[in-house]
């Protein structure tokens, strides 16, 4: 971590993300990659990636406090070890003491993983690596610095509406944890409490979070600390993805303090708002029955709307010929009493006949444009990965 105006790193940190997107541009497909284990920007799903597959990301924080302003570039991967476990990797390249804070979770879910299930769960062991000297805590010397690691369980829990019903393509998260903020493990005992909504469209997601952070001071050689956990802060975060060439994910959101508890004497100073961006690309993705069952719902809810169009369109031609036909063949008009009052009455008619007739065939062209073949430029992804969704 470290100030905003080394304007150099973030100049570095933009190009190399601008490179890495090129690079996997250029190596990507065009059709549509989602995994499994796409979360939100705070809460990441029970679900583990699946054996085989790699994610490489690289993220940056902009963040305020009453500090300043803070800027965090990060980068990391994901790795599923098996098809119910998964290591996630991250650091920031980019810091005072040359490296910056690193972090390794490793995540077991619960069985089923591999199908599109309504409840899900995962232990996660969370590991932090802090770059930051302790000099103030009581069992560090100031002419002898420690950095020290950290290791802490969290818990997450989900559910997939979709897989109950396929009009609701809505999960919804909830995460327990002893690390709310992994750089100020030095100082401050932690509890955390996030939950999340997250619309999940074909390709592209939006979702909202909230969530709660409890700290404690901890004894150092500066004072006797806290003895509970006596200051918290309370937050939202909108956000979404977006999906770029069918391979890349966009990930953004805003997550902004709404009030804080905080002591008098040596305060905790919490993120008043933070705006990340996170960009992930799959190195290695072989495709999962959990995503080809969700790719296989929303194509048939989208064939269902296509033929509930078409079919609404043949009902209308229908009530335009029969109304044609009652203009043809009404019935004699026996109040006309002069041949000018007839001839004015067959124009209106033939007038009418021919505006019907023109919507008739505007209407039966549509038709054979939508039912010619077209080109497959949306390949169903179950079909390409040869594997028959449980």
């Amino acid at each position: 971590m470290h100030k905003l105006n080394a304007i150099t790193f973030e100049k570095i940190f933009t190009s190399l993300m601008a490179g890495v997107l090129l690079i996997f541009f250029i190596a990507s497909g065009q059709t549509v990659k989602r995994g499994r284990d796409e979360g939100t920007s705070s809460i990441p799903p029970s679900n583990v990636m699946g054996n085989g597959n790699i994610d490489l990301f690289i993220a940056s924080d902009e963040r305020y406090s009453l500090s300043g302003f803070m800027f965090d570039p990060i980068l990391g991967a994901r790795i599923g070890i098996s098809d119910m476990l998964q290591l996630t990797g991250q650091f920031i390249p980019v810091s005072k003491s040359f490296i910056g804070p690193v972090e390794a979770h490793l995540q077991i879910t619960t069985p089923g993983n591999d199908k599109l299930r309504f409840f899900g769960a995962a232990l996660s062991a969370d590991l932090f690596l802090s770059s930051s000297q302790d000099t103030i805590s009581s069992t560090a010397q100031s002419d002898k610095p420690q950095y020290n690691p950290y290791l802490f369980p969290s818990i997450i829990a989900d559910l997939d509406w979709l897989a109950l019903w396929k009009l609701l393509p809505f999960k919804m998260y909830l995460s327990l944890g002893m690390v709310d903020n992994g750089e100020l493990l030095m100082k401050y005992d932690q509890l955390t409490l996030r939950t999340g909504l997250e619309w999940k469209m074909f390709q592209h997601s939006a979702f909202a979070c909230a969530g709660a952070g409890f700290y404690k001071e901890k004894s150092s050689r500066l004072g006797p600390g806290d003895a509970s956990y006596k200051q918290s802060y309370f937050w939202i975060e909108p956000g979404g993805r977006y999906r770029l060439f069918g391979r890349f994910s966009i990930l953004g959101s805003v997550k902004l303090t709404l009030f804080q508890n905080a002591k008098v004497k040596n305060p905790f100073q919490p993120e008043l708002f933070k705006i990340s961006i996170k960009v992930e690309a799959p190195l290695l993705f072989r495709e999962t029955n959990t995503e080809a069952i969700r790719t296989l719902i929303f194509m048939e809810q989208k064939k269902e709307k296509k033929s509930d169009s078409y079919e609404k369109k043949v009902m209308t031609g229908k009530n335009l010929l029969n109304d044609m036909s009652t203009s043809l063949m009404g019935p004699q008009d026996s109040l006309v009493t002069s041949n000018s009052d007839f001839k004015e009455t067959m124009k209106k008619r033939r007038e009418e006949t021919q505006k019907k007739m023109d919507e008739v065939e505007g209407l039966f062209r549509q038709l054979d444009l939508e039912s010619q073949p077209k080109s497959p430029a949306l390949v169903d992804t179950s079909s390409s990965s040869g594997r028959k969704p449980q």
